[in-house]
């Protein structure tokens, strides 16, 4: 977990990175938290208002550095971490990219900057 200086309180402060998923198509807001922890793996927490996500929550505590940059050996793919959500879901990708951001390979700073990545159908 990242230390900050906290300019209001005058103290440090522990942040987690946090990324949301709006999935338009089936009306579920996906929430992920993601923290470092002592052993080096991101630990995650995840709020929706979807059951098969709430589901995937209890079965995933935490990534590897392995499981967001080695797509094939990722348990982010395993069948039993998938099971029941659907492919076109953002919930693993708004795992990963909150992992990212927890690790330093995406830029906090440029994140919020952009805001957010989009799929768009036309």
């Amino acid at each position: 977990m990242r230390h900050r200086y906290d300019r209001e309180c005058g103290e440090g402060s522990e942040e987690m990175s946090k990324v949301v998923a709006v999935m338009n198509t089936c009306s579920k807001t996906h929430t992920v938290h993601a923290a470092m922890n002592e052993d080096g793996n991101v630990d995650i927490s995840i709020e929706s208002d979807c059951e098969k996500i709430m589901d995937l929550s209890k079965r995933l505590k935490y990534v590897t550095i392995n499981d967001v940059t080695n797509f094939h050996e990722s348990r982010l793919n395993d069948e039993e971490m998938r099971c029941g959500i659907g492919f076109c879901c953002l919930i693993f990708t708004a795992v990963t990219q909150a992992a990212w951001m927890e690790l330093g390979m995406l830029s906090e700073g440029h994140a919020k900057k952009v805001k957010c990545n989009m799929v768009s159908y036309e």
